[in-house]
């Protein structure tokens, strides 16, 4: 048994959002004050709440690190994170026509109050080490690590995915909510089969990783702009979502009984 997975289900949701409120307080204090503070120390500061309340670095942590592909490969992971991130680019896809198909669509997507809901993760996505690094460690040890493991004790474990991968999309920006919601439902499965949350930080950096490759190396806006690569990341995109469903449809009849 993994010893960061049995004291991650001793952590109760209320003592993370306490956590978590005071560390927006704080950063909203400082804005007050006139000295402005990036929202990535909110993530910043959960992650050393979560390492004094977990001890890490410990022998158990190192054990933990050294089984992270015990009960999933490298390769298995590698294809759930590929897969991920092809199908995240078909929900960009059609995000970006939806703004331009359906009337009014645009001006309701950016009113205030749609920007309140549909906020983007706290942590700010334009800072590689933000996004590659940090936001993977603290949103698998909030979401998976906590609170998929507590709301299994209120509820059923498919409930309970549900009700985190829906928190987990709602912190995403517009065109992304849907693949995250997806994203953390595979996040959630992988961390119900292996008990390791160590194995869904590494799949999650991966796949923020692979996306900000992308990012990077596709200078000119290809992507998004060139026929020929759309009409091939949207083929990818709808092979992936095959799999996908299909993954989670095998896994599905299992859940209940972990």
């Amino acid at each position: 048994m993994s010893y960061i997975h049995d004291s991650l289900r001793k952590i109760t949701i209320f003592e993370v959002l306490i956590v978590l409120l005071a560390l927006i307080g704080v950063v909203l204090l400082f804005d007050i004050l006139g000295y402005p503070v990036s929202k990535d120390w909110v993530y910043v500061g959960l992650i050393l709440y979560f390492i004094y309340r977990l001890r890490f670095f410990g022998d158990e942590f190192k054990q933990d690190l050294n089984n992270i592909f015990s009960k999933m490969s490298f390769k298995s992971i590698l294809i759930i994170v590929l897969v991920n991130v092809f199908f995240s680019y078909g929900m960009l896809y059609l995000s970006i026509f939806a703004l331009d198909a359906i009337p009014g669509f645009k001006q309701f997507i950016y009113t205030p109050i749609f920007s309140i809901v549909g906020v983007n993760s706290l942590a700010g996505a334009g800072a590689i080490i933000s996004t590659v690094i940090i936001s993977p460690i603290c949103e698998e040890l909030t979401f998976r690590g906590v609170f998929l493991n507590r709301l299994k004790f209120l509820v059923p474990t498919s409930f309970a995915i549900l009700i985190t991968s829906i928190l987990f999309g709602a912190l995403h920006g517009y065109g992304s909510v849907i693949s995250a919601f997806v994203f953390g439902v595979c996040m959630c499965i992988i961390y119900l089969k292996t008990k390791n949350i160590l194995t869904c930080i590494f799949a999650h950096f991966l796949n923020n990783l692979l996306a900000e490759i992308l990012v990077h190396i596709d200078t000119g806006n290809l992507i998004f702009t060139n026929d020929i690569f759309i009409v091939l990341f949207s083929i990818l995109a709808i092979v992936s979502l095959y799999l996908i469903i299909m993954s989670i449809r095998q896994e599905w009849k299992y859940i209940n009984k972990r």
